[in-house]
């Protein structure tokens, strides 16, 4: 395993498009926008979107910096960079992708302006490696924006996704798999983190889940590590996962998610 191991989960193509589809507009998208709108890079700078993986911070920021900008996606997933430039702002700048990890990115020293992250840091297994590496390619005085689900608070619509499984008494499919706090983070250990950093602000911040459905909300399962095991159920208990997710997001259709939104300069 590397040091990214975790973010290894979401190598499948098949994770990646059902990621794209069901995940990207409803739970990512709205998310994007307010980090790019909180950091607000100006008008022909370069972005480095860290953790990329479908790309709503990279085609946000590539909006906002316009076509004199430059955005770079980073993510150690191919499938997921693959559909980076899909439906991006044709007036912004154009997307480059950088197959890497996020503790060792392949970029010149003080090259960026601004250095972004959303909800990928908490996959990474070495993260002060990482915030070592996002302010190592950061230009002096340039900016950091991240975003990380919060720790002890419930999150949906991914928790209820592991407990369905779990809940059928399956094996972890992957390693701290029913522990949902591995996905997030706390908010001394994020401060602790960015101690390398100036001007640095931690907000926890809501949003609104709308889902256009509830069977895009019970198929976004199939957009994470968690997909796979689904769908290699037989049928009777696949059938049985299913019906309880769908009774779960029926009850409550539009839920809100909580994460911590930093920002810093290098």
């Amino acid at each position: 395993m590397t040091e990214d191991a975790p973010s290894s989960l979401f190598q499948s193509d098949s994770i990646a498009e059902n990621y794209r589809h069901y995940l990207l507009p409803t739970v990512f998208e709205p998310w994007a926008r307010h980090l790019v709108a909180l950091v607000a890079p100006k008008p022909g700078v370069t972005v480095l979107d860290v953790a990329s993986g479908t790309g709503a911070v990279a085609r946000a920021a590539a909006t906002a910096v316009g076509p004199t900008g430059r955005v770079i996606a980073s993510d150690i997933s191919a499938g997921m960079l693959a559909e980076v430039s899909l439906d991006a702002d044709p007036g912004g700048a154009p997307i480059e992708t950088l197959e890497a990890p996020a503790t060792s990115i392949p970029l010149d020293t003080d090259s960026v302006d601004v250095v972004l992250c959303q909800h990928g840091l908490p996959f990474v297994r070495d993260q002060r490696t990482a915030l070592a590496e996002m302010k190592r390619v950061l230009r002096p005085g340039g900016s950091l924006g991240i975003v990380v689900w919060v720790a002890a608070m419930r999150l949906e619509p991914f928790d209820s996704y592991g407990d369905v499984l779990r809940d059928e008494g399956l094996d972890e499919p992957f390693p701290r798999a029913w522990d949902f706090d591995s996905f997030k983070m706390t908010r001394p250990k994020l401060v602790k983190l960015l101690a390398g950093f100036e001007d640095v602000t931690v907000e926890s911040t809501s949003l609104r889940l709308d889902w256009p459905s509830v069977d895009d909300a019970v198929n976004g399962i199939l957009g994470t590590p968690y997909g796979p095991v689904l769908s290699a159920l037989m049928p009777e208990r696949h059938d049985h996962a299913v019906s309880v997710l769908r009774d779960w997001m029926t009850a409550s259709p539009h839920p809100l998610a909580t994460a911590f939104v930093a920002t810093a300069r290098a």
